[in-house]
């Protein structure tokens, strides 16, 4: 039983002892007293009052033991994307447009971050132009390029990336890979049940020149974590550990 019950009957017994004592009162078998007679009478009113309040506390609805309860608004962390080119101007555009897409329907904060590590073609300004002009459109999603003046690799593209990145979590992905049905949500809830610090994600690369590059993997990690371990002295591990 429930503080509110137990209140709730508490004020309807002392009323009713209230009331058998004005009866006795009336019938004279105890000794009538105008003090106490109008004292009976405040505690019969005063009683009455505040069994009524807790009989409607009662009455309130609450969560039910086994009630199923709302669930609360899920929080989606910043995620910062990552794109690694390097003298990948064919591609660039698409690579841009599609990530952009999945930033606008990912149910968190987003950002892009296309690193040029080092090209020599047109690959920093068809990222820059194409940015600019989705910008325009939607510009809630803070996007940039940076750029390498030399070419350094993968993983030290992915280094800078990292450290530029201001979301909890960094998605990187390579310009060539085909990435027009990344859901970012669908990663985000496999990292959360998984409770992984990293989850992996194979696309199949279209077929260039007759032959199959095969499989390219799109990386979705803590920020913290992939921070450390890039910024490692240790940089052969780091990259067998991503395996960029």
């Amino acid at each position: 039983m429930n503080a509110s019950r137990l209140m709730a009957l508490f004020h309807v017994s002392f009323m009713l002892v209230s009331i058998i004592a004005l009866f006795l009162m009336a019938t004279e078998v105890i000794i009538f007293d105008w003090l106490a007679l109008w004292i009976l009478v405040l505690a019969v009113a005063l009683n009455a009052f505040f069994a009524v309040m807790w009989h409607d506390e009662t009455k309130r609805k609450g969560v039910g033991k086994y009630e199923t309860v709302a669930e609360r608004e899920r929080f989606f962390p910043m995620v910062s994307l990552v794109v690694l080119a390097h003298n990948q101007e064919p591609e660039i555009s698409s690579c841009v447009k599609n990530l952009f897409n999945s930033a606008v329907n990912y149910r968190g904060p987003s950002e892009i971050t296309v690193i040029d590590d080092g090209s020599t073609d047109n690959t920093y300004e068809l990222a820059w132009s194409t940015l600019s002009s989705l910008q325009k459109e939607t510009p809630q999603i803070h996007a940039r390029v940076l750029k390498h003046m030399a070419h350094l690799g993968k993983q030290e593209a992915a280094r800078t990336g990292a450290n530029k990145a201001t979301g909890e979590y960094v998605f990187i992905v390579d310009a060539a890979t085909p990435c027009h049905d990344i859901s970012i949500n669908s990663l985000i809830d496999t990292i959360f049940s998984t409770r992984e610090i990293m989850v992996t994600y194979e696309v199949r690369s279209p077929i260039r020149e007759g032959k199959n590059a095969g499989p390219s993997k799109i990386w979705l990690c803590r920020a913290d974590t992939l921070r450390r371990v890039l910024n490692e002295k240790q940089a052969v591990k780091a990259a067998e550990e991503l395996r960029f």
